[in-house]
């Protein structure tokens, strides 16, 4: 019999799960995954719509740049897609 395809496990954890994927993040920041990081952005959506900012220089300013620059990174990523950069 042919396989079709294979089942790859992408994640440890369920990504649809926002508390358990900020754990994730926290863990891989403290274990040094991401080098130094000094600053955060978080955006949840519940009943309210909330932005949350860390780090030293985590002011209004800093944080909508660093959401800026996150969002430009996924638009970078679908209008570059089978292209080399």
């Amino acid at each position: 019999m042919t396989t079709l395809a294979e089942v790859h496990t992408l994640y440890p954890t369920n990504f649809r799960d926002p508390a358990a994927t900020l754990r994730v993040i926290a863990d891989e920041i403290e274990a040094g995954k991401h080098g130094e990081v000094t600053q955060v952005a978080v955006v949840l959506l519940g009943e309210t719509c909330e932005v949350f900012g860390a780090g030293p220089d985590a002011d209004g300013g800093t944080v909508a740049i660093l959401l800026q620059a996150g969002a430009q990174r996924m638009i970078s990523a679908v209008a570059n897609h089978g292209r080399d950069a």
